[in-house]
C-alpha cells in the first residue's frame, strides 16, 4: 500500500513540473501601434514531448479602451531543448475561445473564427520569450496585422535567439529552427 502512494505521489509530482506560468510583459502592435501590459502565459509539455502555450483571459487594454479576447492556445508544438532552453515554433491556424472571467460579456475571439499564427518562443525553467505574428489583414477578419511579444526579462539580458547554445545569434540558430520546422 505504501509503495502505491509513493507512485501516485511521484505521478503527481512529474505532471505538475509538465507546467510552468511565465508572468511578464507582453506587447501587442496592431498595424504598427502597440501598447504593453503584464500577463501570464503557461507551457505545458504534452505525453508525446511536444508543447503547449496558452494565454487564458486575454485583454488588449489601452487608455481608451479594454477588448476581451479570450483564450489563445497553441498546441502540439515540436520543441528543440539545448542547454536548458526549450525552442518552439508554430504555423498554425486556432480558433481563439472565449474566456472564462464571469463579468466579461463579450469575447472578440471566438467571432474571427479560424486565425492565422506563427510563433516561435522559448523558455527555461524561470524565463520565456515569445514573438507571435497573426494575420488578420483580411477585410473579413479585423483588416489588420498583429505582432506580439512576450517577455519575462528585458530586452538584452541573457543571449535569445540562441537556438544552438554557442552563445552567439548567427545565422546557424535559424537552421537550428528550420530543423525543429521539418522534425529533424
Amino acid at each position: 500500500m505504501k509503495k502505491i502512494f509513493t507512485l501516485i505521489a511521484a505521478a503527481a509530482v512529474s505532471l505538475a513540473a509538465m507546467a510552468t506560468d511565465y508572468t511578464g510583459n507582453i506587447t501587442v502592435s496592431i498595424n504598427g501601434e502597440g501598447s504593453t501590459q503584464e500577463t501570464t502565459i503557461k507551457v505545458e509539455q504534452n505525453e508525446d514531448n511536444t508543447y503547449k502555450l496558452s494565454i487564458n483571459n486575454f485583454n488588449l487594454v489601452s487608455p481608451e479602451t479594454t477588448i476581451n479576447v479570450g483564450n489563445i492556445v497553441l498546441d502540439n508544438m515540436k520543441g528543440y531543448t539545448i542547454n536548458g532552453v526549450t525552442t518552439v515554433v508554430a504555423d498554425q491556424n486556432i480558433t481563439i475561445t472565449e474566456g472564462d472571467e464571469p463579468d466579461v460579456p463579450f469575447w472578440l475571439g471566438p467571432v474571427l473564427g479560424e486565425v492565422p499564427i506563427i510563433l516561435v518562443a522559448q523558455f527555461d525553467n524561470t524565463n520565456a520569450k515569445a514573438d507571435i505574428d497573426i494575420d488578420l489583414s483580411d477585410p473579413e477578419k479585423l483588416g489588420q496585422f498583429i505582432n506580439v511579444k512576450f517577455n519575462t526579462r528585458d530586452e538584452g539580458t541573457g543571449i535569445y535567439g540562441d537556438v544552438n547554445g554557442d552563445g552567439e545569434v548567427t545565422g546557424s540558430d535559424v537552421t537550428a529552427i528550420y530543423n525543429i520546422i521539418l522534425g529533424l
